[in-house]
């Protein structure tokens, strides 16, 4: 009789593991790229945009890549400026989350999540944006053209 309670417990616990959502689930990534819009392309950002959707974890849409700033080989001359990356994550027309990151002469690679902060709201566009800033407090500034990405 106990043999028999046993096995029948074990096949509960297996079909409720089995039945049980995962915790996260992953969607198609999508891949990104953008540049600050100069002909020596000094600042650009790609890689990829993937939504994480779960019932235990709110929605999620992590970015993972690189931005670059002057850090390919280029015939262009160094110009004293810095790229940033900015990364919006809208539901509709409404900003959900943004994320921002610098490089100046250098690499720097992307790992972050955006996500709503209550948990109630999902992305499903993200824009991805590349401007430069001049490193002295008097200087230029200016933008590539801002990349839409719809979140599948």
């Amino acid at each position: 009789m106990r043999l028999l309670t046993g096995l029948t417990m074990s096949a509960v616990l297996a079909a409720g593991l089995l039945a049980a959502p995962p915790a996260m689930a992953a969607q198609t990534a999508v891949s990104f790229a953008a540049d600050s819009g100069d002909s020596c392309r000094r600042g650009v950002t790609e890689g990829t945009i993937e939504r994480y959707d779960g019932p235990v974890v709110r929605p999620l849409v992590k970015v993972e890549g690189s931005l670059y700033d002057e850090a390919r080989p280029t015939v262009c001359f160094p110009d004293n400026l810095h790229s940033t990356a900015t990364f919006r994550g809208y539901r509709g027309t409404e900003l959900v989350d943004s994320e921002t990151y610098k490089a100046d002469n250098e690499q720097v690679k992307l790992s972050f999540g955006l996500s709503d902060p209550t948990g109630v709201r999902s992305i499903d566009r993200v824009v991805v944006q590349v401007c430069r800033f001049s490193n002295s407090p008097i200087g230029i500034s200016y933008c590539g053209a801002a990349q839409e990405y719809k979140i599948p």
